[in-house]
């Protein structure tokens, strides 16, 4: 990222010349396109004004509700701006961010993976920089295998604020991210887990853009961080009072340590997360504390390597399953309607050659025989494009089953159930789907086309 082609990009999206952007921010054009072209760079006080008047240019032209798709292209990691202010910190953010960089690569003594640590601070710069960075190496090379690795509490705990506002804007396929999240990194104290909200909504959000695993892994530690393999790391910590702190390290040596430290960290850590065909070991374990959710696995599992219309479970005994143990299931609308609508979607997730519309229709009827019959609570649809379901445990863990979008394939998620069970609760009432009639209406409307 180079200050002009950031500066061109942000004049091109607010539809300014940049003639009149330059009278308006009283500097000649030739200076402008020179600046644009990285043929000149400013002083640290002309830079310092300039960027400054710049961001609130830019803000005022760019800013109205939802602006930040307008961002896409530049950062596809980027904030739900509530206001022209806020676009404008974060504008003039990027430009200090650009502008180091524009410095680094013009001074030659220094080695391009030598770099020095740069430093931030402040849940509000903080926020901004982790979205600017993660952008920027992005979108260096689109085709590049992008490894990430982190210990960062995305989902709870202190650095909440930094990620409740975060909006990914990558479509799906156009780039190839994979991402291990370690989860319980910190011992477990008396202290509650604070978790944020949405935290299924947010994996279903990153399962579309990227092959998302979780890790268990228990150490005592102070700090986080955020990998890009062979790129950069993000390095959280506490500053005064609490406040977040971020480090960008780029150093080789220190990308080396790193890359040791998360190799070791990956063969000791469990996992939490799994595909289709990679979930066998651990539904053959010895019955243990995962049991309650390993059972849960199994019935989705057997449902997905059916060969043949003729062996899906009946409604009853599945849902007996499911449910055993006061557990309650949540499946996604989308859901219901793809294995009605879609016959690739039936075929590619459960394995079934030539389902016919009639038997998918007739298994969708038992499963709305069963409602009716037993009109259970405990299962819910809720409103979602995602091709999901959530199980909701009454024990420690819970399970999340989803298809990836990227891989194309099931996955398996086993997460706290005191990180998702409320959501899920108020996500079925907002949803507010009477299960029998929407499933009626879809047989309707299967048979009606």
């Amino acid at each position: 990222m180079t200050t002009g082609k950031l500066l061109k990009s942000l004049l091109d999206i607010a539809g300014l010349s940049q003639k009149s952007f330059a009278g308006s921010i009283s500097i000649s054009s030739s200076k402008l396109s020179k600046l644009i072209n990285s043929n000149i760079f400013l002083s640290r006080k002309e830079a310092s004004d300039f960027f400054e008047r710049a961001s609130r240019i830019l803000a005022n032209e760019i800013f109205e509700p939802d602006c930040w798709f307008k961002l896409q292209s530049l950062f596809p990691f980027v904030v739900k701006f509530r206001s022209r202010h806020e676009l404008y910190q974060f504008l003039l953010t990027a430009f200090s961010y650009s502008n180091v960089l524009d410095r680094e690569a013009a001074d030659k003594s220094v080695p391009d993976r030598s770099r020095k640590d740069l430093h931030y601070f402040g849940t509000q710069e903080c926020k901004y920089i982790f979205y600017i960075i993660s952008s920027d190496y992005l979108t260096r090379d689109i085709q590049q295998k992008h490894e990430f690795f982190s210990s960062l509490p995305r989902y709870s705990d202190k650095y909440i604020e930094c990620f409740e506002d975060i909006v990914p804007l990558l479509p799906a396929g156009k780039f190839n991210i994979s991402m291990q999240q370690f989860i319980y990194l910190q011992r477990k104290t008396d202290a509650r887990i604070r978790y944020g909200e949405g935290n299924v909504e947010k994996i279903f959000e990153e399962e579309e853009y990227s092959d998302l695993y979780f890790r268990q892994l228990d150490f005592v530690s102070s700090n986080h961080f955020f990998m890009l393999k062979n790129q950069f790391v993000l390095l959280f910590n506490e500053y005064v009072a609490g406040a977040p702190q971020i480090t960008l390290i780029r150093n080789l040596a220190q990308l080396d340590h790193y890359s040791k430290f998360v190799d070791s960290a990956m063969e000791k850590a469990g996992r939490r997360s799994f595909c289709q065909n990679s979930v066998t070991d651990f539904l053959n374990r010895k019955a243990d504390e995962d049991e309650e959710v390993r059972d849960k696995m199994r019935v989705i599992y057997d449902l997905a390597q059916i060969m043949d219309s003729t062996d899906f479970p009946d409604p009853l005994h599945f849902f007996d399953s499911i449910l055993k143990n006061d557990a309650a299931f949540f499946i996604t609308s989308d859901a219901l309607a793809g294995f009605l609508f879609s016959r690739s979607i039936s075929e590619q997730l459960l394995k079934i050659e030539e389902i016919s519309l009639g038997k998918r229709i007739n298994y969708v009827r038992n499963f709305y025989k069963y409602l009716d019959e037993h009109k259970n609570s405990r299962i819910n649809i809720i409103e979602s494009h995602v091709f999901g379901v959530v199980i909701a445990c009454r024990g420690k863990s819970s399970l999340i089953c989803m298809v990836n979008v990227p891989k194309n394939c099931l996955k398996y998620h086993i997460l706290p159930t005191e990180a998702i069970a409320d959501e899920m609760t108020k996500w079925a009432g907002l949803s507010a789907i009477d299960s029998t009639l929407f499933i009626k209406t879809l047989m309707r409307q299967v048979r009606d086309q």
